[in-house]
């Protein structure tokens, strides 16, 4: 728990990049009460987050003969909580999809309305549609708009992800200011240790932000040592287009195979488990046939 705590605030920096709502809603809540103490420039006061254009990479090394790296893009709508994402999946991870082989393959997921929503191209001759979805039980979905609004409140408040950083002893330096994704934007440095597992992780961070403190690009890269030698993980993540049109629809119920939760929650509690030790201009993600 003392290493999930400490790596709270990257998850903020970084790991907004797979929009880790429920892992980064907690300690958005103690950036947000850390922001007036911070020791870097403030910036302008943006108005409430409401849509944003997302793109994202995340490498991994060492675990396989060769760097594993996922890339996507998409939309969120932080009003009426939805999120749409292309993701490119490499050869190596599409084939570990039922029905998968040893192609790259492009998954197009869709969350709105309590529910997820996926095009997984092999799973379609299984399943007999283009589309999976799975609904979130009710206490989760319930939870869901708080999720969303404190994702945005990190997004809109990065002075305070640096405060954060700071407060778990983190060294934090200035990067200055860089043109990112066509924004001025003010880079902050962040390099930690990690105590895990009797061994020490070295994370490396860095945020930039607008002239209203709005999160342009956060990277996070750890380093540390796994049973095969050194294992590293490379994220990074662009927010773009802060306010503008973005349409995220649910597929069509015809294109849809119903997929109950009790289904996939054994899986899903493995995965938990095993991690505790589009485009400029206007969008319209999901809907579509595959």
């Amino acid at each position: 728990m003392r290493l999930r705590r400490k790596a709270g605030w990257a998850a903020c920096a970084g790991i907004v990049v797979v929009l880790g709502i429920g892992t980064a809603g907690g300690m958005v809540s103690d950036a947000g009460a850390a922001a007036g103490s911070s020791n870097f420039t403030k910036h302008a006061a943006s108005s409430p987050l409401t849509t944003a254009d997302v793109s994202f990479s995340v490498s991994v090394s060492g675990l396989a003969p060769s760097t594993v790296t996922i890339t996507g893009n998409g939309a969120v709508d932080f009003t009426n909580d939805a999120v749409a994402l292309t993701v490119n999946l490499p050869a190596v991870v599409a084939k570990l999809i039922p029905g998968g082989s040893a192609s790259p393959e492009v998954v197009n997921a869709v969350f709105s309305g309590g529910t997820i929503y996926l095009e997984i191209p092999s799973l379609a001759s299984l399943v007999g549609e283009p589309w999976i979805s799975v609904a979130l039980p009710t206490k989760a979905a319930s939870a869901v708009p708080a999720g969303f609004t404190k994702v945005a409140s990190a997004l809109g408040d990065v002075n305070a992800i640096v405060h954060l950083a700071q407060k778990h002893h983190a060294s934090v330096a200035s990067l200055g200011t860089s043109i990112i994704d066509g924004v001025k934007a003010t880079g902050t440095g962040i390099i930690a240790a990690l105590p895990h597992k009797g061994s020490t992780e070295t994370l490396t961070a860095s945020v930039w932000a607008d002239s209203s403190d709005r999160l342009v690009q956060g990277s996070v890269t750890v380093a540390g040592v796994g049973k095969k030698g050194t294992v590293g993980l490379t994220a990074s993540v662009d927010f773009t287009n802060y306010g503008g049109p973005v349409t995220i629809t649910a597929p069509p119920p015809s294109q849809v195979k119903v997929i109950p939760y009790s289904t996939v929650a054994p899986f899903l509690g493995k995965l938990l488990h095993h991690g505790h030790h589009g485009h400029g201009g206007h969008h319209d993600h999901g809907g579509h046939a595959g």
